[in-house]
């Protein structure tokens, strides 16, 4: 059964995965939103193995896409760098030889994000280090995770430029793919993060990468607790063409009582 899976998932016209994380949680915690437990995180993990995809950075998962072709490929990333990640993650993915990708924002290491309430603290300079060391990759995710249509245009291309240029010297090359803070972008912003010196932009929106999507405006799955091995399995089969398209994505202005 899954050997013919696989082969399905070859088949999917050029297009590959981007697994979305943040928080990973041991299993006796109560879930947030975005958070998952280890097992649940495990069990992700043996699908991927199951279904015979191959996990790449994603920095090499972009290497494939711009190229042509992001068949049976899959990247595994966590945004924000929540410090779960290096208590739970981290080892379980070097004990299983998984590359991996990290999401750090830069000016928010070691601190309780104000972004996201719920969530733990972020990974100090330190942690990311040792996440290096581990075999991690880093990918750009702003200096401070601003929704970058909700600020002007000069303030945008310095999140974006001092992000990367600070990844670069932690990481020793260069990083050159984002990920949108909240997943927001427009045509300005997908500009904006060409000027800033990257080569691909994802969002937050569900779905499959292809090629024939624009570079910065490719599609991620958001991983959740929810995803039971059952539920995982038609989410990564599902076809390109079944998958809302990306569109411009901003945050929604308060309600207005009539």
């Amino acid at each position: 059964m899954m050997e013919r899976l696989s082969g399905l998932l070859t088949a999917f016209g050029r297009s590959g995965l981007v697994l979305a994380y943040h928080d990973i949680l041991p299993d006796r915690r109560a879930v947030y939103p975005y958070a998952v437990r280890e097992s649940t995180f495990l069990r992700h993990l043996d699908m991927v193995q199951a279904l015979g995809l191959r996990p790449v950075t994603l920095a090499e998962f972009t290497d494939n896409l711009l190229a042509g072709d992001a068949s049976g490929l899959v990247a595994v990333v966590f945004d924000d760098a929540i410090v779960g990640v290096h208590r739970i993650a981290m080892p379980r993915l070097a004990e299983r030889s998984i590359p991996w990708t990290l999401l750090p924002v830069t000016d928010r290491t070691g601190v309780d994000p104000d972004w996201w309430p719920e969530a733990d603290r972020t990974m100090t300079r330190v942690e990311i280090a040792e996440a290096l060391d581990s075999g991690a990759a880093l990918c750009g995710h702003t200096a401070t995770h601003v929704s970058l249509p909700d600020i002007p245009p000069a303030k945008a291309l310095d999140e974006l430029r001092r992000s990367r240029e600070t990844l670069s010297a932690w990481a020793g090359r260069e990083v050159r793919d984002l990920c949108y803070p909240f997943g927001h972008h427009t045509s300005d912003v997908r500009q904006l993060t060409r000027d800033a010196g990257y080569r691909c932009g994802y969002s937050f929106t569900n779905g499959r990468c292809h090629p024939a999507t624009d570079p910065f405006a490719q599609p991620r799955l958001a991983m959740h607790e929810e995803l039971s091995p059952a539920k995982f399995l038609a989410t990564v089969i599902r076809p390109r063409c079944t998958w809302p398209p990306v569109r411009d994505l901003r945050r929604q202005p308060p309600a207005v009582n009539a």
